[in-house]
């Protein structure tokens, strides 16, 4: 039975979080040196619950 990495590194996968994170990183750069304005105060929230669908979807397709 193959099992699925979350990462995904090397086995074919697109990397999801990887790029996420590169997103969230750039828009935060930007927005601290003044070149965008990010007005969206829960951005975090969004975070967490993207996060924890991964987490429960892993689990639950055992």
């Amino acid at each position: 039975m193959k099992r699925e990495m979350f990462w995904a590194y090397g086995s074919g996968r697109f990397p999801t979080v990887a790029v996420i994170l590169l997103v969230v990183g750039i828009v935060w750069l930007l927005s601290d040196l003044g070149i965008i304005t990010v007005s969206i105060p829960w951005w975090p929230i969004i975070l967490i619950v993207i996060a924890l669908g991964w987490i429960i979807n892993r689990y639950t397709q055992k």
